[in-house]
């Protein structure tokens, strides 16, 4: 990862990775960009493989001295840890951190670091880009219409695309609150775990999902008056978990209630009594057509779930 300074702005230039081949460029203001890799540089043969392509990212440039404190607090005054570099380090990977889990949020595609990086991807030509951003001669990334972009699946083989919205949806984000980012975040990083852990267990992609949706539903209801009474199996307070979920899911996003009422008694038979989805059970083998079920029923959780994120961040004034 590369940075830079000017006027009171940080910019981070740093290869990211998404499923599908990147061709092209979006750019959003004087804060965000995207594009591609020109054809010369190194890029996997095999389509279902981690594409590599540019992010720059520029924010407020954070005071040395606040960013001192954070750093070194309740570390001892003669700590090596106090070390400037390192703690503008630490804040620049975190805003990386911050726009990868954003863009898997917006986008239909995770976006990552990448397998690649781990194993020493390089570009020798992310150093020649300039000192601010850059200005590759390249189209735009396609723009498709946003409730069809956001209800289809992301089939095998769909080039990387992007919402009509996108612009409208960023211009929502980079003008959130703090508070309202801290939940909005939360639910991204939850979000994107979760579907990061769907090659390991559905069940916790299940639960990370829902857990997503969740971090909003509380930052919704803050101050609240709830019931005193306990449920049994969770020890959450009974005042309608279920019903805040339900009331949170058809207001963003689904209107189908059964099916929302469905996916609360799924994610609570999986996180209270490790009812596990058909593929994750352990020991016996399960009938193909329950596997294929639990798996359609997953992706239909995580685009409903994508759409109540994104919905809840276009109503934010």
């Amino acid at each position: 990862m590369n940075s830079y300074h000017r006027d009171g702005k940080v910019l981070i230039r740093f290869i990211a990775f998404a499923f599908p081949p990147l061709e092209g460029c979006f750019r959003f203001k004087d804060v965000l960009q995207i594009f591609s890799l020109p054809d010369n540089a190194p890029k996997p043969e095999k389509l279902l493989a981690d594409h590599p392509f540019v992010i720059e990212y520029s924010f407020e440039e954070m005071d040395t001295v606040a960013l001192r404190e954070i750093w070194t607090t309740g570390l001892a005054s003669s700590s090596d840890q106090s070390d400037d570099q390192i703690s503008e380090a630490e804040h620049h990977w975190s805003k990386k951190q911050e726009i990868l889990k954003v863009l898997s949020v917006l986008t239909r595609d995770i976006i990552t670091k990448g397998k690649l990086e781990q194993i020493g991807f390089n570009w020798d030509g992310l150093g020649k880009l300039g000192e601010w951003f850059s200005t590759p001669d390249l189209p735009e990334i396609p723009l498709i219409d946003m409730n069809t972009y956001y209800n289809q699946p992301n089939f095998i083989g769909t080039p990387f695309q992007l919402s009509d919205a996108t612009t409208s949806i960023l211009g929502k984000y980079f003008g959130l609150g703090n508070d309202e980012k801290e939940a909005f975040l939360s639910a991204c990083v939850l979000f994107t775990q979760a579907l990061e852990a769907w090659s390991i267990s559905h069940s916790l992609t299940y639960i990370g999902v829902v857990s997503s949706l969740e971090a909003l539903i509380e930052f919704e209801h803050r101050g609240k008056k709830v019931s005193h009474c306990l449920n049994p199996d969770c020890g959450q307070p009974i005042y309608k978990v279920k019903k805040k979920f339900i009331e949170f899911m058809m207001t963003n996003g689904s209107k189908n209630e059964e099916f929302v009422k469905h996916l609360y008694n799924r994610r609570s038979g999986i996180g209270h009594r490790g009812k596990l989805l058909a593929p994750d059970v352990a020991g016996r083998v399960m009938p193909l057509a329950e596997e294929m079920g639990d798996t359609r029923e997953l992706g239909q959780l995580s685009r409903a779930a994508r759409i109540c994120l994104v919905n809840w961040l276009m109503k934010r004034e």
